[in-house]
């Protein structure tokens, strides 16, 4: 049974962007989405059955009662993992709305074309949205159907309430990256909004993260407040507007109703009200006429610095400067070594746990750098053919992915200097053994890839990939064995040095055969 629609209306669009999103899936991963996805949610059916079946029948708001009767810890644990799941749909939509704006590729063609730019629109924000829900629809879903069995049909709800809540999320992502369209052009757009859309995902480590820098008094006083906010009449007591979201998915009747009619209303205002700045900013994006000129250079005015080593670091550091999606990616590893850095300067006593914390992350992140300096070479051939040995100027890359690594960490080993200094002796060698071993992988075993695909590295070579994460394993745990148990200390630093011992063994041939970066 096919269906037919009417030629540039949203269903006949939206059917070509499924089919196309179907091509874009290889054999090889249909098979793997179908099965791990299948056993997964056989098991998560499985769990909400179990679950459900332990509840009495009909209870909630098809049986007559309110989330008001539900333990308020309960409804605060549920309606915050709801918010998190929330944040975490808006992001992924801030980053889609990027990619559905600047980087499809095919606006040129569908601005010559007779479909109506609403239409486009339309289809992009559905899109949108349906990406940012999927997940949580396979993750959610097996609770609604299991509600059928169990007496629980009110759970049923779960439906719509997670394709409104998709809708909007959506409307909001694209509403702001073309807000940033508009005041800050096409390419600075890009790159705000994927710095923003990294921080939102990021937002709710970084706020579990704010109690472990506050003092004992603060944390008690936050405790008291946290109560009375929780309490009856507080602004968080479970029949709170702000847990409409999470009574709409358990099908109270008139959040359900509420969220409903702002998911699907606001998705249609913003359609409505911004489809034709969406033309705007795809012509811009398209064109790269929002780009301000640049002054014409002036004899004399160009200046370059002397030596090899100062041009190749700035050359470096420019070109993930200017690469909005390296510095997001990048940039949310930066962001949960932070907290680690400022619970240093706040508890002493979790020297223990966060020392090698940070030596982990940090030894991650110039893992990333290091991958995106050396393997990810946008002119390989240009610097294979260049009159320095090739071997030189991957040494020269990977000082430039690991700098700013220890620049970052770098008040740290100031800090304990001057309050602990054998602490900052075993940072400091620690941190070089876990950024220069990570460095040194990508040195010794050449590999070409597309920093566009950063994501997707990992995809690349298994094998170096483990190596990469037991090297920085190994790190950290030396790091911890020292300051606890000195004599497994030789064993994780064994287990360091096997990242970049097996990196040089196995990159032997690949070095020889003159592999570029």
């Amino acid at each position: 049974m096919t269906f037919t629609f009417t030629p540039a209306t949203w269903p006949w669009l939206l059917r070509h962007e499924l089919r196309l999103a179907w091509r874009n899936i290889s054999r090889t991963s249909l098979w793997l989405i179908v099965i791990g996805g299948g056993l997964l949610w056989a098991c998560l059916h499985l769990v909400a059955w179990l679950t459900l079946s332990k509840l009495g029948p009909l209870s909630g708001a098809i049986a007559g009662t309110s989330s008001a009767a539900s333990p308020p810890m309960a409804t605060l644990v549920t309606g915050a993992a709801l918010w998190f799941a929330i944040s975490l749909m808006f992001s992924q939509a801030i980053l889609l709305s990027i990619t559905a704006l600047f980087d499809r590729g095919d606006f040129d063609l569908l601005l010559s074309s007779p479909i109506p730019t609403r239409t486009v629109f339309i289809v992009r924000g559905m899109g949108v949205a349906i990406s940012s829900v999927f997940l949580y629809l396979l993750l959610f879903t097996p609770f609604a159907h299991m509600g059928l069995i169990t007496g629980h049909a009110h759970l049923l709800a779960i439906y719509p309430a997670l394709i409104s809540i998709g809708l909007f999320v959506s409307a909001l992502g694209m509403l702001l990256t073309l807000t940033l369209v508009r005041v800050l052009g096409a390419r600075r757009a890009r790159m705000v909004g994927q710095l923003i859309g990294a921080l939102v995902g990021a937002m709710f480590f970084l706020a579990s993260q704010v109690q472990t820098m506050l003092s004992t008094e603060t944390r008690a006083g936050i405790t008291s407040t946290f109560k009375q906010w929780i309490a009856v009449d507080g602004p968080l007591a479970p029949d709170s507007v702000i847990w409409f979201p999470l009574r709409a998915m358990l099908g109270e009747w008139l959040p359900l109703l509420i969220v409903i009619g702002v998911g699907v209303g606001g998705f249609w205002l913003v359609v409505s009200l911004t489809y034709k700045r969406f033309l705007a900013g795809t012509q811009e994006s398209v064109t790269g006429q929002a780009s301000k000129k640049l002054p014409a250079v002036m004899g004399g005015s160009i200046k370059f610095r002397q030596g090899l080593m100062m041009n190749v670091l700035i050359k470096e550091w420019k070109l993930i400067v200017r690469d909005p999606n390296l510095i997001a990616q990048t940039f949310l590893q930066m962001l949960y070594l932070l907290p680690m850095i400022f619970i240093f300067f706040r508890r002493q006593d979790m020297t223990l746990l966060v020392m090698p914390a940070t030596i982990m992350l940090a030894s991650t992140l110039a893992g990333s750098l290091a991958w995106i300096t050396i393997a990810a070479e946008d002119a390989p051939e240009l610097i294979g053919v260049a009159p320095v040995q090739l071997a030189r100027i991957r040494w020269m890359k990977a000082l430039a992915a690991v700098m700013p690594v220890w620049i970052l960490v770098s008040p740290v080993l100031f800090y304990l200097l001057f309050t602990t200094p054998p602490y900052a002796a075993a940072f400091a060698f620690f941190i070089a053994g876990g950024t220069i071993s990570a460095g040194l992988i990508q040195i010794w075993y050449p590999r070409q890839g597309d920093r566009k695909n950063m994501k997707k590295r990992g995809q690349g070579n298994m094998v170096i990939n483990l190596i990469e994460g037991i090297s920085a394993l190994g790190w950290a745990g030396t790091s911890y064995a020292m300051l606890a148990a000195p004599l497994w200390a030789p064993l994780g630093l064994l287990l360091a040095l096997t990242g970049p011992s097996g990196a040089w063994l196995l990159g032997k041939s690949r070095r020889e055969q003159g592999v570029l970066a």
